[in-house]
């Protein structure tokens, strides 16, 4: 396997000429991947938020496909975003902070297509645990599959001291830790029957929360985002807090309605709180 993956490093560099790379200092993988996570961090939190808001004002209904095509809309503008600012001689806010840049192969500005295929580059990198990234380890120039496309490198704009050099490779590392635990926590370790149970019971919780959200627009006309109007229709409202109190994580619950669509979300009580979701549109399934 090694030796594979040699060859396919050796025959992707190779058709790469690096006759400027004299000229620059190559950037290294720790300070490209904190670039990387201040270009896109924003508009990971922005598609979220921005949904959210969206949903909470009554200006779209929540569905998946409405959700994948909010994803698609930001991941529009942060190829755009990437296109204007790695072209040109021009530096994204992740690379002018971590004093880093993007060059063509023969050491000029990317231009704009190039930049473009870039960008596309980057959501190629991303399939198979981001292996498009991780090329970038086996190659002493750093290049990525992204870069490969582009014809492109990254190199330095600035000398790092000795200690912030060594801060970002802690920074880095720490962060790439705690990423890929996360991934792990979601897709690898499986719950115990223990917390099978505690997430069931939190669903079930959700399930009645639902029900009572259907009594409530059968009796006002609308859905509502508040829990004490839910509450007050069982008519006892401490066997209500109580159920809460036992069954989800405390602070956990999230109620969006605009009327005519609710989502309600929470947090089980096993340990790793796991999330619950139930919306209107499953109350039709």
């Amino acid at each position: 396997m090694p030796e594979k993956t040699g060859q396919i490093n050796q025959e992707l560099y190779s058709t790469i000429d690096f006759k400027k790379e004299e000229e620059y200092v190559i950037a290294g993988f720790n300070e490209r991947f904190l670039a990387y996570l201040i270009d896109t961090l924003p508009f990971v939190f922005l598609n979220y938020y921005t949904l959210t808001l969206a949903i909470r004002n009554g200006y779209v209904s929540y569905s998946s496909s409405i959700e994948t095509k909010w994803k698609i809309i930001w991941a529009t503008v942060f190829i755009i975003y990437e296109t204007v600012f790695t072209s040109g001689g021009r530096r994204t806010l992740g690379k002018k902070i971590m004093g880093i840049r993007v060059i063509s192969k023969d050491g000029k500005n990317l231009n704009v297509f190039r930049a473009f295929i870039r960008a596309i580059g980057y959501f190629l990198s991303s399939f198979i645990i981001n292996i498009g990234y991780l090329i970038a380890l086996t190659n002493n120039r750093r290049v990525s599959l992204h870069d490969f496309l582009a014809s492109s490198f990254v190199v330095k704009t600035k000398q790092k001291s000795p200690f912030m050099e060594g801060l970002i490779v802690v920074l880095s590392w720490s962060l790439m830790a705690f990423f890929v635990g996360s991934w792990a926590n979601r897709t690898i370790l499986t719950p115990t029957p223990t917390e099978k149970k505690q997430i069931a019971q939190a669903q079930r919780t959700l399930s009645k929360l639902s029900k009572l959200q259907e009594i409530h627009y059968r009796k006002y006309g609308f859905y509502t985002n508040d829990i004490k109007r839910l509450a007050q229709l069982t008519g006892n409202v401490n066997a209500v807090r109580y159920e809460l109190a036992k069954t989800l994580e405390e602070g956990s619950l999230e109620i969006t309605s605009n009327g005519r669509s609710f989502i309600i979300s929470a947090r089980a009580k096993n340990w790793r709180k796991t999330k619950v979701q139930i919306t209107s549109q499953d109350l039709n399934q």
